[in-house]
């Protein structure tokens, strides 16, 4: 997971994931990181629309999301 992270940080690429929230809500996001300190990943999550926080430990899965060329 972190070699992924870093990868679509390094290309600007993104994540497609099922993130599980803190109050025990699973959601389906789309992010694109920006940074990750080995526990937070910043991202702008399509979703939301905007700059959010996600926890590693909280992501139950993920996968790069390949953007078409």
């Amino acid at each position: 997971m972190t070699n992924m992270l870093l990868r679509c940080i390094q290309e600007r690429a993104a994540i497609e994931m099922i993130y599980l929230s803190e109050k025990g809500v699973i959601s389906h996001r789309l992010i694109t990181p920006y940074s990750f300190d080995g526990k937070l990943i910043t991202a702008y999550c399509a979703v939301r629309k905007q700059i959010r926080t996600f926890e590693l430990k909280n992501i139950l899965s993920a996968q790069f999301k390949f953007s078409p060329s």
